[in-house]
């Protein structure tokens, strides 16, 4: 059974299946949410509120999601390519959508040893 996670404010409720996250990008007290289907949703929730939101609500989907410094969260089975020293992470959605980010070397030097270890 897929797991969901549901935004709820005074005027409109979201559901997002877990596999339909792709990732999540905070701006201040706002969070874009990029799901599989291009669909953007824009969310006055800060990342960390997000990343607990996920955790509570999708416990086994969680695992799949990694906060990537402080401003990104994203589904690692979307990962296709990081690179620290160009602060550059691509990811793909299932369609084959294409986005380039941006992180700090630091945080993409962090994911890139995190995935390596995860192919041992």
């Amino acid at each position: 059974m897929n797991e969901w996670l549901t935004l709820s404010t005074s005027g409109d409720l979201l559901r997002i299946a877990a596999d339909e996250l792709v990732y999540a990008e905070a701006d201040g007290n706002y969070t874009t949410l990029v799901l599989a289907d291009g669909d953007r949703r824009l969310v006055t929730l800060q990342l960390g509120q997000l990343e607990r939101m996920i955790a509570q609500q999708m416990p086994q989907a969680s695992q799949g999601y990694v906060r990537i410094g402080k401003s990104l969260i994203v589904r690692l089975e979307s990962v296709r390519y990081v690179h620290p020293g160009k602060g550059l992470l691509e990811l793909r959605n299932p369609a084959g959508s294409k986005y380039e980010l941006t992180a700090s070397r630091e945080a993409l030097k962090a994911l890139k040893e995190m995935l390596e270890r995860n192919m041992k």
